[in-house]
Formats: structure tokens, sequence, C-alpha cells
């Protein structure tokens, strides 16, 4: 058993799941109360604009109080300022919420990732990573579904942002039995590996060589963004009785696969003692997923169909993010995988609210489906951008 493997497991699937529980839930519940999809793309990029700024600083503040007391801090953050939903969701109540939720979940995925980076025994890295994964995603796939049911049963939404908060503060209990590496250990300058296997490569200061695998990681997440907010709302202009429940098993297919490719993506990467191998392969999945949510909803075909593109989105979602995370890890030294964290997770979120906001104008003027099709043509850029980084620099491949 990898040392402190196991409370960092459970402590972030319990904080995600409370994150997870809510997240398609907060637009749903600004669209029905307001109508305005553009309002709730932008609590959504609040949200995602207070993570990327809090995630620049916090590398800062794990050297000073380490990675307990982050983790503690972030899953109280994350979970327990939503209860002010129940009272009000004004929009300066729910722009002010929803940028306190987000210094929560900064913090929580650069400590995370960070973490696993310092833990992983040599050679293991991808594996470890896509383990990580499992518990992560497996609680998404539980609560994703679960919010949303909750909101179709009870007609409201005052019980899930209360199971939300209960599940936070569950996180953080879990969180005191996380391992703080001393400052020693996050200062080493020593490879990820002694016998050469993966990472085990050149590598220089800047960080500038994370710039392809970050930009693949946004590309797909701006339609993160889009399917996280707006699915739910599309399939209940379809189905009013029962489209948000069915949206969630969606979701939860989705994230199912992204669980069990990223994980893939990871033993694959270790077994070639290089990542890289799945990350084209992954955003065409992404882009026949988005594709298939046009095709199957302007077509009039039945819903059950919406199975196929949710599950090849999630797969390749879960391939990107991994070989993302991998790529930007064996392009640094090891006292920068903590940077390297930052910049993932800043591109991951920074393109989950930008698609969030930019999609919903898009899905205000265009419908949904356009949405979709913005969001398909965003990874396809990023596939271009991969081809040329691997043509300019064959060392990156």
């Amino acid at each position: 058993m990898i040392r402190g493997f196991l409370p960092l497991s459970c402590a972030t699937a319990a904080a995600f799941g409370a994150l997870a529980l809510m997240l398609p839930v907060i637009p749903l519940a600004v669209i029905a109360q307001s109508g305005n999809e553009t309002l709730a793309g932008a609590s959504t990029t609040v949200f995602m604009a207070a993570t990327v700024l809090t995630q620049l600083c916090t590398n800062a503040v794990i050297a000073k109080v380490g990675y307990r007391a982050v983790m503690i801090a972030a899953s109280l953050l994350l979970g327990l300022p939503t209860l002010a939903y129940i009272v009000s969701m004004d929009p300066v109540v729910l722009m002010s919420v929803a940028a306190v939720r987000g210094v929560g979940f900064g913090s929580l995925c650069v400590a995370q990732f960070a973490l696993i980076g310092h833990l992983s025994p040599p050679g293991m890295l991808g594996k470890v990573s896509g383990m990580i994964g499992f518990f992560t995603g497996g609680a998404q796939m539980v609560a994703v579904p679960a919010g949303l049911w909750l909101v179709d049963v009870t007609k409201g939404y005052t019980l899930v942002f209360s199971v939300g908060a209960a599940i936070a503060l569950a996180a953080a209990a879990l969180a005191f039995f996380i391992p703080s590496p001393s400052p020693d250990e996050l200062n080493e300058e020593v490879e990820f590996n002694d016998d050469p296997r993966i990472y085990r490569r050149p590598r220089p200061n800047s960080l500038v060589v994370t710039i392809v695998p970050a930009i693949a990681i946004a590309s797909v997440s701006m339609g993160y963004g889009a399917v996280s907010s707006f699915l739910p709302a599309t399939l209940r202009e379809v189905d009013s009785v029962s489209g948000a429940t069915f949206a969630g098993v969606l979701l939860a297919v989705g994230g199912g696969a992204q669980m069990i490719f990223r994980y893939l993506s990871g033993v694959l990467a270790d077994k070639r003692s290089s990542p890289g191998a799945t990350m084209i392969p992954g955003q065409i999945m992404a882009i026949c997923g988005f594709v298939g949510f046009v095709v199957v909803v302007e077509s009039g075909w039945s819903l059950w169909w919406l199975f196929i593109p949710a599950f090849l989105f999630g797969a390749g979602f879960g391939l990107v993010a991994n070989e993302a995370l991998l790529e930007m890890f064996m392009r640094v030294p090891r006292a920068k995988v903590g940077q390297a964290s930052t910049v993932w997770n800043a591109s991951f979120d920074t393109g989950t609210g930008v698609g969030a906001v930019t999609l919903g104008y898009v899905a205000s003027v265009q419908g949904y489906s356009g949405a979709y099709v913005v969001a398909a043509g965003l990874v396809v850029f990023g596939v271009f951008a991969e081809i040329a980084d691997r043509v300019h620099n064959p060392e990156h491949r």
C-alpha cells in the first residue's frame, strides 16, 4: 500500500462528491429561477475564476502550512457556503458563494495532484494518478445523478445543498489523516524514477513546455463546462418530467467512462515508460461525443441513444485529462511538480469556466446544439496543437 494513498483518496473522493452533487444542480436552479442561461454559465465562470486565482498561490500556502491543513480548509470552503443558497439565490449571493467555493476547489485540486506526485513510487506515477481517478470519478458518478434525482423527487434544491454541505464536512474530517511531506521533500531535486522508466528525460526549468498539454485539457474542459451546465436543461426541454434525472444518469455514464479510461491511460503510460499514446485518440473520442449529442437531439431520436455520445465524451475526457497531467510531469523536474499541477488545474478549470459562460452565450443565441458544435471545434484546435508539438518537438512524444 502506498503511504498516505488511502486517506488522500477517501478525502478527495468526498470533496469531489460534494462538488459533483451540486455541479449541474446550481445552473439548473439558476435557469429555473431566472430563465437566464448566461447567468447560469456566469456562476460557473466565477467559481472557476476564483479556482484558478487560488491555484496560483496554493503552492506557497502549502509550503507554509502543509498539505493536511490546506485539504481540510479546502473541503470546508467547497461545501459549507452552499447553505446560503437555501436562503437566497440573488445574483450577488450566487456569485459571492461561487467565489468562496472556488477558493476551496482551487486549493483542493493543487494539493491533491501535487501530493500524488510526491507520494508515487518509482515507475508508478501513471497508475497512481489513474487510481486516484477511480476514487474521484466514482464519487462523481454517484453524486451527479443523485443530486439531479433529489431535485426531481423533492421538486426543490434545499436538500441537495444540505447534503452537499454534510459531505464536505466528512471530507474535512478525512483530511486529518493525510500525510504532509516535509519542506525538504517538497524541494527535492530528483527524478521520479531511478531506473530509467517513465519521466526520466532532460527537463528545462521553464513551464513553457507545459503549454500544449494545457491547451489539450483546456479545450476538452470547455466542452465539459457546457455539458455539465446545460445537458440537464437540454433534456428538460425534451422531457419536462424526468429529463433532468435522465441527464444525471448520462453524466454518470460519462463519469464512469472517464474514471476507467483515465486509469487505463496511466497503466499504459507506465508500461510504455512514456505518456502520450492515447492523447489524440482521446481528443477524437471527445469530438465524437459532442457531435453525437447534436445528432441525437436534433434528429429527434430516442434519448437512449445519448448513452453512446455520453460514453465517448467521458472516455475521451478521461484519456486527455490523465495524459495531459502525465505529460506535464514528464517535462519538469520533480521540484516543480507542484507548479505543473497548478498549470494542469488552472487549464482544466479555466476551460470549464470560460466554456460555461461562452458556450452559455452560444446556447442562448444558437440553442444548446450550437454550443455542443462549438465545443467540438475547440477540441479540434487542441488536436492540431498536439500534432504540431509532436512534429516540432520529437522529444515530447
